[in-house]
């Protein structure tokens, strides 16, 4: 299988997009896998031939609390059981996929769309313009697999392995019960397993399947559509 750095294949996306007229990006995959980082190389790529919007799907996430106070139930992939936890971004109940479906509803029909992000405080200084006349608009985030495609669309799934993503989750420290290790790998097996129930099964249906190394190194699993 090939393996490209995320720099080469954010480039090669986005002039395949734009020769091919595709203006949507779907990027969907399990947490530590890279979606972010491919995220900002393909705007980045896109920024010599015009602009590129940016949605991040994590400004549309419910609130953590009411998230936490809530029962969610699934299936256990492995077991067969039925399992009950809290609503992790696993879960399609956990956005506010709405919104999302109402910023590309206006940019396919010609009209910009201003958004006010999660963690906005002021107008002037928070508000979001995602412009109609843009070449790409990417949408990245997990739960992506939930989205209907409004319009030519490229969908990027990507995956690492349980210890890379555990290794990049303690160094990003993004919550405060998984700064260390013992605490990432506690937390491990319940999304994952969430995981693998809500998001995995959509795997399939995405145009190219990405493996991400240890050394940010991305295998080529899947390219349905021929990108790279």
């Amino acid at each position: 299988m090939a393996k490209f750095t995320a720099s080469q294949v954010a480039e090669t996306i986005v002039k395949y997009c734009i020769e091919n007229g595709i203006k949507i990006i779907y990027i969907s995959g399990n947490g530590g896998s890279g979606k972010t980082t491919l995220s900002k190389l393909i705007q980045q790529s896109v920024n010599p031939y015009g602009t590129c919007n940016a949605i991040e799907m994590d400004d549309f996430v419910v609130d953590t609390k009411l998230r936490n106070s809530a029962n969610a139930a699934w299936i256990d992939v492995d077991t067969g059981e039925e399992r009950n936890g809290k609503y992790t971004t696993s879960f399609e109940a956990s956005y506010f996929l709405q919104n999302i479906k109402a910023i590309l509803c206006n940019l396919i029909r010609g009209n910009n769309y201003w958004h006010w992000p999660k963690k906005g405080k002021v107008l002037e200084d928070s508000a979001v313009e995602y412009k109609a006349d843009a070449l790409l608009t990417v949408v990245e985030g997990i739960s992506s697999v939930f989205l209907p495609k409004f319009a030519p669309t490229l969908t990027i799934f990507m995956e690492c392995s349980k210890d890379v993503e555990i290794a990049r989750r303690v160094q990003r420290a993004r919550s405060e019960n998984e700064k260390d290790l013992a605490a990432a790998e506690k937390s491990y097996e319940v999304r994952n397993s969430q995981f693998k129930a809500n998001i995995l099964p959509h795997a399939s249906e995405f145009d190219i399947e990405l493996h991400s190394d240890e050394d940010y190194g991305l295998v080529v699993k899947k390219d349905t559509m021929k990108v790279l």
